[in-house]
């Protein structure tokens, strides 16, 4: 890793150079698949929207699973606002 004036470079020079590659054959692959599945999800829907019947199905759990009881959802935007501190404090 090069530094410039006792500083680390910056990781995201590091992604620029790596978005410029052009997408391997699985990326597309699996891009085309999700392209495909959400058009029929929207053709599905547009077609029950003209007929008048419904086509969305609302799944709501009525017995909380047990297995679940101490689950905490992951607040991912507070952990990249931390992690986005911690590296400008790093880097000052």
């Amino acid at each position: 890793m090069s530094t410039s004036n006792g500083r680390r470079m910056q990781t995201n020079m590091r992604m620029k150079d790596s978005q410029t590659l052009p997408p391997v054959p699985q990326h597309e692959e699996l891009i085309k698949f999700i392209f495909d599945s959400w058009n029929k999800v929207c053709q599905e829907y547009q077609k029950g929207n003209a007929q008048g019947t419904p086509t969305v199905a609302y799944h709501t759990e009525t017995d909380p699973n047990p297995m679940l009881k101490d689950f905490v959802p992951f607040d991912l935007e507070a952990w990249w606002g931390k992690r986005v501190v911690q590296n400008i404090t790093q880097n000052s």
